[in-house]
């Protein structure tokens, strides 16, 4: 059995709405992605932020550009 990230693979929904406009906000995908050309190909537990329990995601509100991230919780398959 294998864990993945449920928003990377799409079987989850971001339904989080921005606590400065109420806007939805929108999956700016894993951070891994954003921090080199590789680091998306890399093992997670080699890279500083992520774990093997979970992938951190960047959310965004495109409507006043507030940003967070957030810790989801991988699921076996």
């Amino acid at each position: 059995m294998e864990k993945v990230c449920p928003l990377c693979n799409v079987l989850q929904l971001i339904t989080e709405k921005c606590p400065r406009c109420g806007a939805s906000l929108v999956d700016g995908g894993a951070v891994s992605a954003y921090m080199g050309p590789y680091s998306p190909y890399m093992d997670t537990q080699d890279l500083p932020f992520q774990s093997e329990n979970y992938c951190l995601h960047l959310l965004y509100c495109p409507v006043c550009q507030y940003d967070t991230r957030s810790a989801v919780a991988f699921v076996t398959m």
